[in-house]
């Protein structure tokens, strides 16, 4: 008798729950950054000698630059990173200065504003629609999907991402 009612309460079980369609989660697009953020460029000196052709010189080719947000101390400021490319006339090889550290992979949050945001979580309680709303009050719009983007590779052990 015991089965017989764990069978119905299965099947009332199953009867109560419904199926939810998958879906495909769409990667966002990053908004523009705003045309009134202070801006501060670094440009990387390039190697100006080929290591592949014994030491000849190496002539401009391309330029690569990345950005990230700052944090000052209650400011925000873009940082852009200039990092020219260069050819070696002689053998053709390219070089090229190494990337600056981005504190997440693909990053555009710079590791002091990461710092903020994960002090601000763990340290002051503050949960992320919060920071995403106070952002967006000093002129950056960081989503809460975002930031807990950026805290998971924040808080991942180093060797994960």
């Amino acid at each position: 008798m015991a089965a017989t009612e764990d069978e119905v309460a299965a099947q009332a079980a199953a009867a109560r729950t419904s199926s939810v369609r998958s879906f495909t989660r769409k990667r966002p697009v990053r908004k523009p950054w705003p045309e009134d953020a202070e801006r501060e460029r670094v440009v990387i000196d390039p190697p100006t000698i080929c290591a592949a052709a014994a030491g000849r010189a190496c002539r401009s080719w391309a330029r690569m630059s990345t950005r990230h947000w700052r944090r000052y101390r209650c400011r925000f400021k873009v940082i852009e990173t200039v990092r020219e490319k260069f050819t070696c006339r002689d053998c053709e090889a390219i070089s090229q200065a190494p990337a600056p550290f981005h504190a997440t992979p693909r990053g555009f949050i710079g590791p002091h504003l990461l710092a903020t945001i994960v002090f601000d979580k763990f340290g002051m309680h503050s949960p992320l629609n919060r920071q995403s709303t106070r952002f967006k009050c000093e002129g950056i719009d960081l989503s809460t999907s975002t930031l807990a983007d950026q805290v998971g590779f924040g808080a991942a052990p180093h060797g994960s991402h």
